[in-house]
C-alpha cells in the first residue's frame, strides 16, 4: 500500500495490481478547507464592513480641539475686530445705535451671536437633534464657550489695567457763544460714568455751582459737560474780571481759564466770520453809548433855495454802543444782544425817528420803511463799536444820509437834539445826548456842535 498527497492505495500481495483507493480518516484535503475558510473570512469582513457603514451614519463627525481654535480665532475674534474698526464709518449713524437698556452697541451684539452661531455650526456642534456638547464634543463646546465668555468680560478686565489716567479739557465754546463744553478725557475700555461738582469764578469769586453726570465713550475716551453761559453769567469779564471753571471729579480738582478759549465763526449770511475769544464772549453788558449827527451842508441847486450857495440838504446820523474803557469812543462787543432807539429832535418836535435797531451777535436788524432809512441790514460790532444810521440818499464822501425835505418837522434854522437810547432786556437802558446849532451866515448854512440848546 502506497500513499499519495493523503490517499492510500490497496495493493494485491499475490498478483500485485491496485485494486481499490481510500483516504485515510482524520486526513483532509487542502483545497478545500482552504475555500471554507476564505468564505468564512469573506463573511466576517463584510459584516464588519456593514457595521463600519453603519455607526457612520449613526455617528456625525465633531471636531477637535485644535480646529475648535482657528474656528473661534477666524470666524470669532478677527470679525469682531474688523467690525469694530470700521464701526464709527458705518452711515446712517448706525454705530449710535444700542441694545436697549445697555451701553453695548446693537451692531457688535449682532455680529457676536452670529460669529458665535457659526462656530458652532462649523464644528458640528449643531445637529438636528440640538447641540452636541457632550461626547465627542464636549471639549470643542467648552472651548468655544470659554472663548466667546472671555471675549465678552475683555474689556472689562483689560479696563482694569488699561485705563488711562483721567482729565479734563480746555474750554470750547459754541459758536453763538452761548454755550460752554468741558471735555472729560480718559482711555476707557468701556463706557464710564461718573459725577463731577463744577464751580464758576469771577475774579476769584464764586458765582454759580452745580453738578453733572458725565458718560466717558470708551470708543473716542470723552465725555462732555455743557453749561449754557446765561446759568453763571454775572458781568463783563473785559478788561479786567476773568472767568475761571473749577471741575472737581473722581477726587481731583481741574481749574481751567475761560477768556482764552478760541471761537470761530463762519462766513454765512447771518454772520461776518471772525475769530474771537472767550474774554469777549463773557462780555455782554453794553456800557458805553455815544452817537452823533452831522450836517450835510454843500452847494446843491435841486436843494438850496434863495440866495443861499451852500445850504443843509440833509443830516447824517451815526451811533457807538460797547464797552466804555475809558477812552473817547467804547470798544465793539460781538457777543452783546441790545436794541437802539434813535431821534433827532428840532426843539419839542420830532424830525427824524430812526426804526429800533436790533442787534444779535452783530447781526443788526431794522424796518427800512421802503428804503427811506438804509437797507435795514447791517453788522454792528464786528470791526468796531461805530454803526451808521443810514438814509434814503447816498453821498459820496459821507455815506448814506436822510435829506432834509423828508423830516417830520419844518426842518427851520434853530436848536436841534441827537438821542441815542440803548437797551438790553430790563436792564436798565443806556443813552446819549448830544446838540447842534443850525443857522446860516453869508448865504452860507452852518450845522455847528453846541453843548446843550
Amino acid at each position: 500500500m502506497s500513499q499519495e498527497g493523503g490517499k492510500s492505495d490497496r495493493i494485491d500481495p499475490v498478483s500485485g495490481v491496485k485494486v481499490s483507493e481510500y483516504v485515510a480518516e482524520g486526513t483532509k484535503t487542502s483545497q478545500p478547507a482552504g475555500l471554507l475558510e476564505k468564505a468564512a473570512e469573506k463573511g466576517h469582513w463584510t459584516q464588519d464592513a456593514l457595521i463600519s457603514e453603519g455607526d457612520q451614519k449613526e455617528i456625525q463627525p465633531v471636531a477637535g480641539p485644535v480646529a475648535a481654535v482657528k474656528s473661534v480665532f477666524l470666524f470669532g475674534i478677527l470679525p469682531l475686530v474688523v467690525f469694530r474698526a470700521i464701526l464709527v464709518y458705518l452711515p446712517f449713524g448706525i454705530d449710535e445705535l444700542m441694545v436697549p437698556g445697555t451701553s453695548f452697541s446693537l451692531v457688535m451684539a449682532v455680529v457676536f451671536l452670529s460669529s458665535f452661531a457659526f462656530v458652532l455650526w462649523r464644528l458640528g456642534l449643531v445637529t438636528t437633534t440640538g447641540l452636541a456638547v457632550s461626547g465627542p464634543g464636549a471639549l470643542a463646546a467648552s472651548l468655544v464657550a470659554i472663548s466667546y465668555l472671555l471675549m465678552l468680560l475683555m474689556p472689562l478686565l483689560l479696563g482694569v489695567f488699561l485705563e488711562g489716567e483721567l482729565s479734563v479739557g480746555q474750554i470750547e465754546y459754541s459758536e453763538d457763544g452761548e454755550m460752554i463744553t468741558v471735555k472729560i478725557l480718559q482711555t476707557t475700555m468701556s463706557d464710564r460714568e461718573l459725577e463731577a461738582d463744577l464751580v464758576v469764578l469771577q475774579s476769584g469769586s464764586q458765582v454759580w455751582s452745580s453738578t453733572a453726570n458725565v458718560t466717558i465713550d470708551s470708543s473716542d475716551g470723552e465725555g462732555e459737560i455743557n453749561i449754557p453761559v446765561s446759568k453763571f453769567y454775572s458781568s463783563n469779564a473785559m478788561p479786567n474780571s476773568p472767568y475761571t471753571l473749577k471741575v472737581t471729579i473722581d477726587g481731583e480738582e481741574y481749574v481751567r481759564d475761560m477768556t482764552y478759549s478760541q471761537i470761530i465763526w463762519s462766513t454765512t449770511s447771518v454772520s461776518p466770520g471772525g475769530q474771537w475769544t472767550g474774554m469777549e464772549a463773557l462780555s455782554r453788558d453794553i456800557t458805553g453809548v455815544d452817537g452823533i449827527a452831522l450836517g450835510l451842508v454843500k452847494e446843491d441847486p435841486d436843494r438850496c433855495s434863495g440866495d443861499a450857495q451852500n445850504c443843509l440838504v440833509g443830516v447824517v446820523m451815526s451811533g457807538w454802543a460797547g464797552l466804555d474803557t475809558g477812552a473817547d469812543k467804547p470798544i465793539k462787543m460781538p457777543f452783546a444782544n441790545f436794541s437802539v432807539e434813535a431821534v433827532l429832535m428840532e426843539g419839542n418836535d420830532v424830525a427824524i425817528a430812526y426804526p429800533t435797531i436790533t442787534v444779535v451777535n452783530t447781526l443788526a436788524t431794522w424796518d427800512s420803511n421802503g428804503g427811506s432809512f438804509g437797507d435795514g441790514t447791517g453788522w454792528w460790532g464786528w470791526q468796531g463799536s461805530e454803526f451808521a444810521l443810514d438814509g434814503s440818499v447816498l453821498d459820496a464822501t459821507f455815506g448814506h444820509y436822510v435829506p432834509k425835505d423828508e423830516f417830520d418837522s419844518a426842518g427851520d434854522y434853530g436848536c436841534y437834539s441827537f438821542t441815542i437810547t440803548v437797551s438790553q432786556g430790563s436792564e436798565t437802558s443806556l443813552s446819549d445826548t448830544s446838540y447842534y446849532e443850525y443857522s446860516t451866515s453869508n448865504s452860507n448854512d452852518i450845522w455847528a456842535s453846541v453843548s446843550s440848546c
